[in-house]
């Protein structure tokens, strides 16, 4: 954690990622993707608070549900990342929409 806390702090000395910082952060592990779409939808599941930006905690949470988290934790994350209304539904537009942006 403090090494992801070191690095977290290095590439954001505010402590806080916005979503155009996530976004080139992520198209480096992935250059010949269409990540901008996937990156909003990733961006705003991990924005736990709504504030525009992710800071460590937000961050810390959503790497451990998605990379050491339960089953139940990462289906969880998967889900919200679906539902972008937040309603606890996911309809066939919101599925269509991320499946397109994949």
């Amino acid at each position: 954690i403090q090494e992801w806390h070191t690095e977290f702090i290095y590439n954001c000395p505010n402590g806080r990622l916005d979503k155009k910082n996530f976004t080139d952060i992520y198209e480096k592990f992935y250059p010949n993707g269409k990540v901008d779409r996937y990156c909003e939808y990733a961006f705003n599941t991990f924005d736990r608070n709504n504030d525009g930006t992710i800071d460590f905690e937000e961050f810390l949470l959503s790497m451990a549900a998605t990379s050491q988290g339960s089953i139940d934790d990462r289906l969880g994350f998967v889900f919200d990342m679906y539902d972008t209304s937040r309603d606890g539904l996911i309809d066939q537009k919101q599925l269509t929409s991320l499946i397109s942006a994949m």
